[in-house]
Order: structure tokens, then sequence, then C-alpha cells
């Protein structure tokens, strides 16, 4: 990829009427996934722009950047669309706070995808990879069909990619809180199907 000189690359910015953005800040635009930018786009000019996802998504990115630095004749288009981007797209969570090799509890903001236990291995710019404790489940009164989700720190699955902007909190795990995170006690009708082979009776 060939780079413009900071001079020259104002001049083709004012030639293009791109005002009000760095050759810095432009190239935040090329960091934000194609889903985000999508987002961003339909909520800043209210518009409900829908594309092909079999469309590859490098055309896709050009399709929604192309709309994007057409507007950007308006002085607080690139302000509008940048402090959206900070306040509701932005990973809440620098990787500088994450710690290497530590235990962490991470919960999602959905609130339906299931809690990880595990280690994070590997720290990237916007996402990091963990490998999740090793669980079963114990059930302990089968009257009243309660169970406890036991997991094993001793006992590490294959690493997951977790994105950062996905990530609700991060908690670590520490000797204060290891029983609590844990051993988690739940209902068995909430035991997956695929999962009964983990099942044991007490």
């Amino acid at each position: 990829m060939t780079y413009f000189p900071q001079e020259i690359f104002q001049i083709i910015l004012d030639y293009a009427g791109i005002n009000g953005i760095s050759a810095q800040q432009l190239k935040m635009f090329n960091r934000i996934s194609v889903i985000t930018l999508l987002q961003l786009y339909n909520r800043t000019f209210q518009q409900s722009l829908v594309l092909k996802t079999r469309m590859p998504a490098l055309e896709r990115r050009k399709i929604i950047l192309k709309l994007i630095y057409s507007r950007f004749n308006r002085s607080d288009t690139f302000t509008n669309i940048y402090i959206l981007y900070l306040q509701e797209y932005q990973p809440c969570y620098n990787t500088i706070d994450i710690n290497l090799n530590c235990e962490y509890c991470v919960e999602f903001d959905n609130r339906t995808t299931p809690k990880i236990f595990g280690v994070i291995t590997t720290i990237n710019k916007a996402s990091f990879y963990i490998r999740p404790f090793a669980y079963s489940y114990e059930i302990i009164d089968i009257q009243h069909l309660i169970a406890v989700k036991i997991y094993n720190p001793n006992h590490l699955l294959q690493p997951v990619m977790v994105k950062l902007p996905k990530v609700d909190s991060l908690t670590i795990i520490h000797s204060g809180n290891r029983s609590r995170l844990l051993h988690v006690r739940l209902n068995m009708i909430h035991i997956p199907t695929n999962e009964q082979h983990l099942i044991s009776y007490i």
C-alpha cells in the first residue's frame, strides 16, 4: 500500500471535498469492522443500507467508505461518526488493562452468550484469546432439579477468540472469588442437550 506525505495527502482530501479529517483519523476507518462501519453509516445518516453478505468484505467496505466520504462536505460529519464510534462501538476495555496468562471470568454484553472462565493467552489490539476451563455438572438435588456447574482450572480447552467490543465485564479470578465463580448453581433444564454427557449424580 502506498502512503502519501501528509502535505500531499491533505491536498487530495481538500480536492475530494473531505473536510475535518486527518490522515491518522482516516486510518481509523480501515481498522473498524465492515459490520460496525455499516451501523455507523446507517445511524449517522438515518439510512437503512443493507449489503449482501455474499459480497466479499473488501467490496462491502469500499461501498460503505465511498458513501461516507461522499458526505464529508459537511464539516461535522467526521466528528459525529467519531463520537458515535467512541461512545458505542470502541472496545470498553483497553488491552493494557488485561494481564496475560491470568485467569478471568468473561461476561458478554448480549447476556445470551455463556460466560467464559479461563486463562487469557494472547492479546491483540481489539481482541484476545482465552483458553476456557473444562467443566462438568453435578446433580445435587434431583427432586428439585438443582445442579452445580463445576469448572476445572487444571484442564484447559482449546483457545477461543473474544472481541473486546462484545465484552461487558472482565473479572480476575483469585483466591477470594474462586469458589463463587467456579461453582455455579443452576436448574437442570438449563443444561444444554449436547452437554448431557458431562452430568454426574452424587
